[in-house]
């Protein structure tokens, strides 16, 4: 599998949200209004979100031992699966691989969700705000899908939150690299940690984003072993949308209705 990956590292994050924050100003993209604490410890805001691309998540605290409270922190981000489930499902064909990164072209998006509701990891997410009023040079588009396009669509060699990270929790390169550097990490990480795990190497035909885990998947809420839509479901939908769409005179309000039909119909 070629292309380029991330690698995070779980055993050295250090929850600084330098990734997080790095992102926000490479993208130009505004601050989330949140409470001072979005989720569980130090996470803010509480997930990802259509302005924000990158997320730091503090799992809650292991003081099972007073004496040396254990944290647990991950960087988290789309995964841009090599079989991505989001790419199979948009009735728009408005998601597709560049570089081997998943990229939205928001161009061809209608925000009907199809993404939204298929991606296991909770990553894309509509644009339900007018960014107008947060004074963006460069609004990002009402109604459209968003995520992490890793830096494709304002190109930079090394993708603004992996240059940032300053414990060398995340970083970047050629993903055979990648994985044999993660690989050769657990071996050592497993002294410390014997539950550690490597996430990303075979789901949805492996991912672009390697994260080493200092627990089981499970305990960072990641999916072990996850399945892909269901191919010939997915097609029908699309069929009967590809009718109905042809009485929308392609406006996108009317688009989103009818791919809804469309996957009522279809059950």
């Amino acid at each position: 599998m070629s292309g380029k990956a991330f690698l995070v590292d779980t055993t050295k994050c250090s929850g600084c949200h330098a990734c997080q924050v790095s992102c926000k100003q490479w993208n130009n993209l505004p601050g989330e209004k949140t409470e001072f604490f979005g989720g569980p410890e130090m996470t803010n805001p509480a997930q990802l979100s259509a302005i924000t691309f990158n997320h730091v998540i503090f799992f809650p605290v292991d003081r099972s031992n007073p004496e040396k409270p254990s944290w647990t922190i991950m960087h988290k981000k789309c995964y841009h699966c090599q079989n991505a489930n989001c790419e199979v499902v948009c009735p728009q064909k408005a998601i597709s691989k560049k570089d081997e990164w998943t990229v939205i072209d928001q161009s061809r998006c209608i925000g009907c969700g199809a993404c939204v509701n298929e991606c296991i990891y909770k990553v894309p997410h509509i644009l339900e705000k007018d960014m107008m009023k947060y004074g963006i040079e460069q609004p990002l588009a009402k109604d459209k899908t968003y995520k992490c396009h890793a830096c494709t669509s304002n190109k930079r060699d090394v993708p603004a939150c992996a240059t940032t990270c300053p414990t060398g929790a995340l970083t970047y390169g050629d993903r055979v690299n990648i994985v044999k550097r993660a690989v050769d990490r657990l071996e050592k990480v497993k002294k410390n940690y014997p539950h550690a795990s490597i996430y990303g190497l075979n789901e949805f035909g492996g991912l672009h984003v390697i994260t080493i885990l200092k627990e089981k998947p499970e305990k960072y809420g990641l999916p072990v072993d996850p399945k892909p839509v269901n191919a010939a479901k997915v097609q029908q939908i699309h069929d009967v949308y590809g009718l109905l769409a042809y009485f929308t005179l392609g406006i996108p309000s009317l688009k989103r209705a009818a791919y809804r039909i469309s996957k009522n119909l279809v059950g």
